[in-house]
C-alpha cells in the first residue's frame, strides 16, 4: 500500500522471537542491520533458518525488493499462534524505517493485519522506535 515505496525482504517468524529482534526501546544489532540494509542475514542466525521464513518481491527495480502495489506468497509449516512480520522500508525516500506486524493466528482459517509503519531513530539520533503510521502494508494469511 505504499504508493512509492519498496519493501526488502520480508522476515516471518514465530513472536516468540521478539526478543531476538527487540529490546526495550530499540531493535536488536541483527534486526538493525535488517532495517538499515535490507539484509536479513543476522536475523535469520540469530533465530535460526529453521525458524525462519524469509520472502522477497519479483518485480522490478531490482530484483529482490518487493515493488509498490505488489504482493507476494510465502507457504510455510509452523506450530506458532501468533507470527512477527518484519521488513526494511527500502531508503529511496526516508531512512531507517520498518514496516511490522504480529499476526495472531488463534483457531483461525484465515487473518488479516495491518503492517504499521515505524523509525529507530538512528538517523535522528534517538535510537528509539517511534510508530510513523498505520496501515501501511497488508498481511493475510490462510491456513491449508
Amino acid at each position: 500500500m505504499l504508493a512509492e515505496e519498496l519493501f526488502a525482504p520480508i522476515v516471518v517468524t514465530d513472536a516468540r522471537n521478539d526478543d531476538k529482534l527487540f529490546t526495550m526501546h530499540y531493535v536488536t544489532e541483527a534486526a538493525e542491520e535488517q532495517i538499515l540494509t535490507g539484509d536479513p542475514a543476522k536475523v535469520v542466525m540469530s533465530i535460526g533458518a529453521d525458524m525462519t521464513g524469509i520472502v522477497h518481491g519479483e518485480d522490478d527495480p531490482p530484483g529482490l525488493l518487493l515493488a509498490p502495489e505488489k504482493s507476494i506468497t510465502l507457504e510455510f509449516e509452523i506450530e506458532a499462534t501468533a507470527l512477527r512480520v518484519l521488513a526494511m522500508v527500502a531508503p529511496t525516500m526516508v531512512p531507517d524505517n520498518y514496516v511490522s506486524a504480529v499476526v495472531d493466528l488463534h483457531a483461525r482459517d484465515m487473518v488479516e493485519t495491518k503492517l504499521n509503519r515505524f523509525a529507530i531513530g538512528r538517523d535522528g539520533g534517538t535510537m528509539m522506535i517511534a510508530q510513523i503510521a498505520e496501515a501501511v502494508g497488508t498481511v493475510t494469511i490462510t491456513r491449508k
